[in-house]
């Protein structure tokens, strides 16, 4: 039996915004992902931007759906290694 290798997709520092809020995200559970494809939208106060792939892997699952207000280093999802 393989066991996969998770890694957490943490919310980013986006500088002096105390929390963000999910728009949506760009992909679903199980789709494969790219190191740097655009994974979810989230809105600050001042802007919205895209959180990118931490690495090449699979969307096990979500933790942050769209409206969850997040802060820096929360988990949004899970990758596993693909």
């Amino acid at each position: 039996m393989r066991l996969s290798k998770r890694h957490a997709i943490e919310m980013p520092d986006v500088g002096d915004v105390a929390e963000a809020v999910v728009v949506q995200w760009l992909c679903s559970v199980g789709d494969e992902i790219k190191e740097g494809d655009d994974l979810l939208e989230v809105e600050t106060s001042k802007t919205t931007f895209v959180v990118p792939a931490p690495m090449d892997g699979v969307l096990q699952s979500i933790c942050a759906d769209a409206g969850t207000r997040v802060l820096q280093g929360m988990t949004l999802g899970w990758l596993s290694a693909a």
